[in-house]
């Protein structure tokens, strides 16, 4: 028996009898859509990962990248695997029929992606920049850059990336010094340096398009005097042909923790001949413009700790299965008791739920998400508003709280299979090592934290938390109903909290104190990270409760929220006493080297 990579069945449970995304069909952008297709889309997602992908994982990271006179050579089999991808029509999965894609809502395409990328994320990460990037184009182009570029980006024709971060400015982007020179046909010249730019290099596609912001000369300082562009590494004409190199190139690649498939490259716009560029949108919006990219870059991340936590889970379950060793419990005075599957002990089990309970949350959190973006770009009115506030609220969780957690998931994985799951006989090593970065591009968790606490929770005066509390209400007094009180009344301990600790940092914040929230910035992500899953996991295991056909799975899913629920109690209750007692202590430290902070 494999487990293989993902669990279908949970995948269905969540869309169908949950979030309920079948509501996503009565809308007109969604209207041609219908679960034959999505079953059909899963059929292939699971062949895709297992047959195609899978495979090509270890042993692209086994063979790494080679730096030859300014190109990147990557894993041979990558190319034939990406070649399968594409020719699959992957990129164009949630996007409009109109611009070539195929127009599944994203509540239900984020799991059969979710499924790929956690087959070799090294890899996914190609496409899925390509596919930020033509998101960019379809958003903020003219007529002419959507048909060159726009067109081939999502086909995967060409490769795309992101050029933010600069060497003097990581997430201060609006120190970045590159600049844009304005020339007489109406291009620009772009001179500057980027670094940490994943896929920027590579021998995959035939050409590269690079989003990236720079400063118009004479434009104002900080991210408001910053411009978006498109560079291609290749010029080309107005049908997407492509002519000679143009002044952008790759000055070398990072020898990284994980991800040993996936170029990091520092890329040099100018140097020695003009990096041409033309204007994407309007000018001094480019941070604007570029924060669609990393928004749902930022939910890709998610969908990234997601799959390969569940991978690592699935994997571990697996091995405990089949390992043998130790006796059951009851007969551990026995030396000649039968050697059991470690399956069988006591603190494996406990690994493996926490792991499954961690899994089944974030697949929850990250498809609730999606769900709302589909609402705000198809829905209408104050259901798309409130659609697009909640997802505001939530993309703080969905990148910086599920990339810590599911990190914790693949390091309980490692434990299971004790000192085998240190080697690299096994997966989980990989798996660890490729999702540390998860936690830190596209805005560290702390970064997270901070854009959570200073901007999102008190969002109009927190009429959207005010709103989320209102449904997590909701489902306290369904669950109340179906006999899962017990489990409510911990889930409504847990909203009170949130709304609690919201109300303190809110309150020192009006008071004039920038340090202290700040401070309490992380815990509060955590705990309310914890409240929303314990909420999403109470919701489910109401609906398990009232089938009318109760199966294991059913049952299965009343335990996995019972026990999430019941040590994410815990762990809300301390994160509320530290932020409700306020330790500066931070603060006092004085630290060898630095100068004295401010008083405040």
């Amino acid at each position: 028996m494999s487990l293989g990579l993902f669990d279908r069945r949970d995948i269905e449970f969540l869309v169908r009898e949950v979030i309920g995304a079948e509501r996503l069909f009565q809308l007109d952008a969604f209207s041609g859509q219908s679960w034959d297709d999505f079953d059909m889309i899963l059929d292939a997602a699971w062949k895709l990962a297992h047959d195609v992908l899978a495979p090509t994982n270890i042993v692209a990271d086994r063979e790494g990248l080679k730096f030859v006179d300014g190109e990147v050579k990557t894993p041979a089999v990558f190319k034939s695997a990406y070649k399968a991808f594409t020719e699959g029509g992957w990129l164009g999965l949630t996007e409009k029929a109109e611009h070539g894609g195929i127009g599944m809502p994203r509540a239900l395409g984020i799991h059969p992606s979710t499924g790929i990328l956690s087959a070799n994320v090294a890899l996914y990460l190609l496409p899925g920049l390509g596919h930020g990037a033509s998101e960019l184009v379809w958003a903020f182009g003219t007529d002419r850059q959507k048909k060159v570029f726009g067109e081939r980006l999502l086909s995967g024709e060409w490769g795309g990336t992101m050029c933010l971060t600069e060497p003097n400015a990581g997430s201060d982007v609006g120190s970045a010094r590159a600049v844009a020179i304005p020339q007489p046909d109406g291009t620009f010249h772009i001179k500057g340096t980027k670094i940490f730019i994943t896929w920027g290099e590579h021998d995959i596609t035939p050409n590269i398009v690079y989003p990236v912001l720079a400063r118009i000369e004479g434009d104002p300082p900080g991210t408001g005097g910053l411009s978006l562009f498109l560079v291609s590494k290749f010029h080309t004409d107005d049908k997407g042909n492509l002519g000679g190199r143009n002044g952008v190139k790759c000055s070398g690649i990072e020898h990284k923790m994980g991800l040993h498939g996936s170029p990091t490259c520092t890329m040099v716009f100018g140097e020695d001949v003009p990096a041409v560029g033309e204007l994407l949108g309007e000018p001094r919006r480019g941070m604007r413009e570029m924060f669609q990219m990393m928004n749902t870059a930022r939910i890709a991340v998610g969908m990234q700790a997601l799959g390969i936590s569940e991978a690592a889970y699935r994997y571990a379950h697996q091995y405990a299965l089949e390992r043998q060793q130790g006796t059951a419990v009851e007969q551990f005075k026995d030396p000649n008791a039968a050697r059991v599957s470690i399956i069988r002990h006591p603190d494996v089990r406990r690994m493996l739920l926490d792991m499954r309970s961690t899994v089944e949350g974030l697949r929850a959190l990250l498809g609730f998400a999606a769900l709302q973006a589909d609402l705000e770009w198809a829905a209408e009115g104050a259901e798309a508003e409130q659609a697009g506030e909640l997802l505001a609220l939530l993309t703080p969780l969905c990148k910086g709280y599920a990339s810590e957690i599911g990190f914790d998931a693949i390091s309980t994985s490692i434990m299971i299979l004790g000192g085998h799951g240190y080697l690299r006989d096994h997966p989980l090593e990989q798996h660890l090592r490729d999702t540390v970065i998860a936690r830190l591009y596209e805005g560290t968790t702390g970064i997270q934290a901070i854009d959570l606490v200073s901007r999102k929770l008190g969002h109009k005066g927190g009429q959207p938390l005010m709103a989320l509390m209102k449904r997590v209400e909701g489902t306290i007094q369904e669950a109340r109903e179906v006999g899962l009180a017990d489990l409510a009344e911990k889930v409504g301990g847990m909203a009170k909290k949130v709304g609690m600790a919201a109300m303190a940092l809110g309150g020192r914040f009006m008071g004039g104190d920038l340090y202290g929230p700040l401070l309490q910035a992380t815990p509060m992500m955590y705990l309310f990270g914890d409240a929303v899953t314990s909420w999403l996991h109470l919701w489910m295991a109401t609906v398990a409760a009232k089938a009318e056909n109760k199966t294991a799975f059913h049952e299965n899913k009343i335990v996995s929220a019972r026990h999430f629920i019941r040590n994410a109690g815990p762990r809300v209750d301390a994160r509320y006493a530290q932020i409700e007692g306020d330790d500066r202590s931070p603060l006092q430290m004085k630290f060898e080297g630095e100068e004295e902070l401010p008083k405040n």
